[in-house]
């Protein structure tokens, strides 16, 4: 599960497995938010990523194997994908952990864009950070939605990182 949104759910107590993102884009936009968050926030500083940070495992646990491993399938494929298109960089993998990752010079570039309409701060990357602890998933989506459509304007085409 989602784990920003978990927290969220046990304050308004609703079934958190029926609240969660309902597709694959929405859950993806979630996660490209927080990890492009958490990245920035942090910046310059290497980082492990490891589905923990994001998956809350103990509300889903072994009943809920099924969507677990949805769960941590979406969150490798997205910090993948994330490398593929240059918005990240990270040295290696193992298991649902990513090592020293970080942002590159063109993901850093578009977070410390304005969003659109704006040209004082806070940027985009300043606002996801707020998003991540905020669990404002609607705002983060559509930063997400901002920040990859300037990067699908700045970055060249996608190259497949081997990994």
């Amino acid at each position: 599960m989602f784990k920003g949104l978990a927290g969220h759910l046990k304050d308004k107590n609703i079934h958190s497995i029926n609240a969660l993102p309902s597709n694959n884009i929405e859950l993806f936009d979630c996660y490209t938010g927080l990890i492009l968050g958490h990245l920035y926030r942090n910046f310059p500083l290497p980082l492990t990523l490891t589905a923990e940070r994001f998956i809350d495992y103990k509300t889903l646990g072994a009943s809920n194997r099924d969507t677990l491993e949805k769960e941590e399938a979406l969150f490798l494929a997205t910090v993948k994908w994330l490398a593929d298109v240059g918005y990240i960089h990270f040295d290696g993998l193992s298991g649902v952990s990513f090592f020293e990752v970080v942002l590159t010079n063109s993901g850093l570039l578009i977070l410390r864009a304005f969003p659109e309409g704006k040209d004082t701060a806070p940027t985009i990357g300043e606002k996801l950070s707020h998003c991540t602890r905020d669990e404002n998933n609607g705002e983060l989506r559509a930063l997400v939605s901002e920040a990859l459509g300037l990067g699908s304007r700045m970055i060249s085409p996608m190259t497949r990182s081997g990994i």
